[in-house]
């Protein structure tokens, strides 16, 4: 069998790779006493109204379907509004993962 160049990398290179992706995964991660920025606060506004948009329609939809008129677009709307909520706490907190 001839000896190929396509080796396998060593174990110590591969250790060496994945710690220098952690070591640049964790400059990018903003520190805690940074402000937030302008457009992070524009995605938390955004987080909202997509929340509140999204249950608000979903309920006026199923309103119409149901004949039920106003009662799952006001349950809809708070879930949403909730959910919106919910995403702007995970976004300002840090938990959510940045794109």
């Amino acid at each position: 069998m001839p000896d190929s160049d396509d080796s396998l990398p060593s174990l110590g290179k591969l250790q060496d790779q994945i710690d220098e992706a952690k070591r640049r995964q964790a400059d990018k991660e903003p520190k805690p006493d940074e402000p937030v920025s302008p457009g992070d606060a524009m995605r938390m506004g955004l987080e909202l109204v997509a929340g509140v948009g999204v249950g608000s329609t979903f309920g006026y939809f199923v309103d119409r379907w149901l004949g039920t008129m106003p009662l799952f677009f006001i349950v809809c709307f708070f879930l949403g509004a909730a959910a919106g909520f919910r995403n702007m706490i995970l976004q300002a907190s840090g938990k959510k993962e940045k794109e």
